[in-house]
């Protein structure tokens, strides 16, 4: 509501600077004239012409523009101009034949005498049309310009929306998917009766956590992402450990680097959910940092199927991801041969 406020002050004052402005340079054009000296003179007319050129120029930013400008109606807005242009050298004629040629007669005589008292002089009307037209234009190209700039941030604005709804968007798909996997889990080791199940409630109970308060932001600390990892991966052992067999491993300087959160999960979790899915397996996953660039190697065994492999919701919704949060800075490679699932991904931090 405060920020409301304040654009209407900052409009005004921005008005008021740019005729201030102009205010200034008729005061200073004819303190010279044609002496070469530099001088300030306040000239009375001004109070006369600086509303005429006022009126000209709103009329053509909030009437004509709009009703012609905008809408591509470019004959009609031309019409308009020159009608305008017209109106600023008519007006301060009569203003000077009404009001300041009898003031000269008062108070200065002697310009009175060589003043030319008639009404229509078109080279006057001409003068005092061509002395608005660039303060007209000016002004113009200043509310194109605002525009334009604003039409950008709106733009830019829309495209950040659009942006953070469909990450949103995705990252609600990434946790009901993981989250599922993992209740299966804990339900078949509630099944055996094993004394694991309580170890699985409290490993999931970090992983929510971190979903909940951590993996909400824009990024999280590499080394956070690390050890949800090693959470998941650690819950999928208790369950498969009599059928699986697993590397994990990382190395290089992790300290410090940042990464978009649940980016790496779903490499892994789609390594358990295919290697495992008929028979034994095996898993291996290896992430290194070398510098502000992340290396992923994940491989797994998998038992041909006659249909065409799918690699899940998981892996084409981190495509997604990688494309939005990481244009041009990632290379992924997914692989499928001689019974082995191969998923390489390089990243920069």
């Amino acid at each position: 509501m405060q920020k409301n406020r304040q654009i209407p002050y900052q409009a005004i004052t921005r008005h008021l600077l740019f005729w201030l402005a102009y205010i200034l340079y008729q005061c200073v054009n004819n303190g010279w004239e044609d002496k070469d000296v530099f001088a300030f003179k306040l000239d009375p007319q001004l109070s006369t012409s600086v509303p005429i050129c006022m009126l000209v120029t709103y009329l053509n930013l909030y009437v004509l523009m709009p009703l012609f400008y905008y809408p591509q109606k470019y004959m009609q807005y031309a019409i308009g101009m020159l009608v305008l242009i017209l109106i600023g050298g008519l007006l301060p004629r009569f203003f000077a034949y009404a009001i300041w040629v009898p003031w000269d007669k008062i108070h200065d005589p002697a310009m009175f005498k060589m003043e030319k008292t008639d009404f229509w002089i078109p080279v006057r009307i001409f003068k005092n049309a061509a002395g608005n037209a660039p303060v007209l234009f000016i002004a113009m190209l200043i509310k194109l310009m605002r525009n334009a700039y604003q039409q950008e941030k709106n733009m830019r604005e829309m495209e950040k929306e659009k942006f953070n709804a469909e990450m949103g968007l995705l990252k609600a798909q990434i946790n009901p998917h993981f989250f599922f996997n993992t209740l299966n889990t804990l339900y078949a080791l509630t099944l055996k009766g094993s004394e694991q199940a309580s170890k699985v409630v409290l490993r999931l109970s970090d992983l929510m956590h971190y979903m909940l308060y951590e993996a909400s932001e824009n990024k999280v600390l590499l080394q956070d992402e690390i050890k949800h990892l090693e959470n998941y991966i650690g819950i999928e052992q208790m369950r498969f450990a009599d059928r699986l067999e697993l590397s994990f491993q990382y190395s290089g300087d992790i300290a410090g680097k940042m990464i978009a959160p649940l980016l790496l999960l779903p490499f892994v979790e789609n390594a358990f959910k295919h290697s495992l899915a008929e028979s034994d397996g095996w898993i291996t996953i290896n992430i290194k940092v070398i510098g502000n660039r992340l290396f992923l190697k994940v491989e797994n065994s998998y038992q041909p199927l006659p249909k065409p492999a799918n690699y899940g919701l998981g892996l084409k919704n981190v495509k997604r991801r990688l494309e939005l949060t990481y244009p041009d800075h990632y290379e992924l490679v997914l692989n499928q041969n001689n019974g082995i699932f191969e998923a390489d991904l390089k990243l920069d931090l």
